[in-house]
């Protein structure tokens, strides 16, 4: 497959900082925990240059050139492996497996729910063409960054067709008014008797690249000064940032209702609280000037492939309760999983790899793992942001026959729909026939509102939110339909929450000022003498992404395969499924310190 290693990304390149930075802080404490207990020997490798470690002279990898070229033996040990969520992640990890054919090597998968899949749902009102839409996933732009999503696409052989972010004629509503070519076309702005300052009102997208670019143009040219310079907005949110100007004030400063306005353009109320550093970062990734592609069919397609690639059949309705290694055992296999229902723990396991939400992994029992405190506070402190869809089904696309909406897009809105998504896979259907809009997706604290509407347990008990979709529906295509008209053509409706999931809850890590830079080092190491891995898009540079999911699994197996000095297997990984930029690896990579880290005993953590 086409590597995204030799492009090294900004996010990329930002998370093996950070990797490093954390690594060498740990390593300096232990050094002193040495020198305070001479009788202890020393598991660190001999320190290079200077008298403490740094981001850039940390340990090398002493198995790397010992380690290559070296083959199967023809009857390696047994290992067994645990695989704790179906979802694309834990089914990644086992197409893997399955591929690279590895001798006396056996896996099992735990679903907690009673379908696969995970975050991949996609909804179905019918055995229709085009009668559904995705509840998670639904959209992937074609860049680098996204390689090995594509990569997934061809390999499961999904019918990819053009997304749409933009088309002719999608409404844009604010202030109760639609927009119009000229100067505050919204009348927010205080000449117009609004309090957003004149100045900012129409320039919204001008302002946040004067803000973002300082710190993308010094990453862009020289990553580790741009690296310095990010790490000290680290802590702020980008709220924050834009209120005071910068960590120093000399930057351009906003007022409150300036900064209100920003968000409400660019994003979901309340978002602006997450990382300023998770907003530069993030839009290096998000381009709309390159084609983006959802799978014809719904995106549920590719989690039912890639089940039909495995050899091993996934056991649902399997909720893992517990974790636990036995440290007084010298087997490989000192591994054990406790399930609902189960009264025995299932016993053997030479590693572990959970893939659940961290929400999910918090509710287990992890006592017997030792984990790092910092995993913990990972695992329990880790914000999740919500999601809320709503799709109505129609019996005719009014918005394209009544609407001239004829190739998908937004719609974008304050009022509590917020976002209006016309489908891009439906645009040929007939204009006589039903078809399916997704009426309203919120995130943030616009999904928190919704969300209180969505009944799970009954939706023929959801007509208040029925009720104001149509609505707002109403009000956000009023030039050319009335709530009568749009009313009379409802079939039915669909509304889902992941908050209200007890298999996710939540729908996709978005990190907090200063938790990537802290907890992302410790999400992406294992434990529990480095047979234990935390997998997913919450432990990855690309969060709330399927690539995420897709680069973390790759890794945890790279590491998985490092423990036990699977060389073949390494070679084989890099050879057939490419490489992970993320993943530092190679005799100056810090891959092998991760490892090393996450089999240490208790005694040398250090939180830092």
């Amino acid at each position: 497959m086409s590597s995204a290693a030799g492009l090294h990304p900004i996010k990329a390149l930002w998370a093996r900082r950070l990797v490093r930075e954390k690594l060498a802080a740990e390593f300096n404490l232990m050094r002193e925990r040495e020198r305070d207990h001479r009788d202890e020997d020393s598991f660190l490798p001999p320190i290079q240059g200077s008298g403490r470690y740094t981001h850039d002279n940390l340990p090398s990898d002493t198995n790397f050139k010992v380690g290559k070229g070296i083959r199967r033996a023809d009857d390696p040990p047994p290992h067994k492996v645990c695989i704790v969520g179906a979802g694309v992640a834990g089914l990644y990890i086992a197409m893997i497996l399955d591929d690279l054919k590895i001798p006396n090597l056996t896996y099992e998968i735990l679903e907690a729910g009673n379908r696969v899949g995970g975050r991949l749902y996609t909804y179905h009102f019918s055995d229709e063409l085009h009668d559904y839409y995705d509840i998670g996933a639904m959209r992937y732009p074609k860049i680098d960054s996204m390689n090995r999503t594509f990569d997934l696409f061809k390999r499961t052989e999904l019918p990819l067709i053009p997304y749409y972010l933009d088309g002719p004629n999608t409404p844009s509503l604010f202030n109760d008014r639609f927009f119009a070519q000229g100067s505050d076309p919204y009348h927010v702005s205080v000449k117009n008797g609004g309090s957003v300052p004149n100045n900012v009102v129409d320039n919204v997208d001008k302002l946040l690249n004067e803000a973002f670019s300082p710190y993308k143009t010094a990453l862009a040219e020289n990553f580790d000064k741009g690296f310095e310079k990010l790490m000290t907005v680290d802590d702020f949110s980008t709220r924050e940032f834009l209120k005071r100007g910068g960590p120093d004030g000399t930057g351009a400063q906003y007022d409150f209702f300036a900064i209100q306005w920003m968000e409400t353009q660019d994003t979901s109320t309340n978002l602006y609280d997450q990382a300023f550093s998770e907003s530069v970062i993030d839009s290096f990734d998000f381009n709309d000037q390159v084609p983006w592609f959802c799978i014809d069919g719904g995106t549920s397609l590719l989690t039912d492939a890639m089940q039909t690639k495995i050899s091993t059949e996934v056991e649902t309705e399997k909720r893992v309760e517990g974790i636990s290694i036995d440290r007084d055992s010298d087997e490989d296999g000192n591994m054990s999983v406790k399930c609902a229902g189960e009264t025995e723990w299932r016993k053997g396991y030479s590693t572990v790899f959970n893939t659940t939400s961290l929400g999910c992994l918090g509710r287990m029992d992890l006592r017997g793992l030792n984990l790092h405190p910092s995993q913990k506070d990972a695992i329990r402190s880790l914000h999740y942001d919500h999601s809320v869809k709503v799709a109505l089904k129609f019996s005719y696309p009014w918005w394209i026959k009544d609407c001239g909406i004829t190739q998908g897009g937004i719609g974008s809105t304050d009022i509590p729909l917020r976002t209006c998504v016309y489908p891009s896979y439906n645009l040929d259907t007939p204009h006589d026939k039903p078809a399916v809009l997704l009426a309203s997706y919120t995130w943030a604290q616009d999904a928190s509102r919704m969300s209180s509407l969505v009944n799970k347990e009954s939706p023929a008990d959801e007509n208040e939110l029925v009720e104001l979709v149509l609505q707002d529906l109403a009000r956000l295509h009023a030039k050319n339909m009335t709530y009568e008209a749009i009313k009379a053509s409802l079939i039915t409706h669909h509304a889902y929450s992941w908050s209200h999931d007890p298999t996710t809850a939540g729908a996709f890590a978005l990190f907090g000022p200063g938790q990537f830079s802290n907890l992302y080092p410790y999400l992406s190491r294992p434990a529990a003498d480095s047979k234990f891995h935390i997998v997913g898009e919450a432990s990855s540079a690309h969060h709330a992404w399927i690539v995420g999911a897709l680069d973390s699994a790759y890794a945890a197996l790279y590491r998985f395969f490092y423990r036990y000095e699977m060389w073949e297997a390494i070679d084989e990984l890099k050879e057939r499924w490419g490489d992970v930029a993320e993943l530092e690896s190679g005799e100056h990579g810090t891959a092998h310190l991760q490892v090393m880290m996450g089999k240490v005993g208790k005694k040398y953590q250090y939180k830092v």
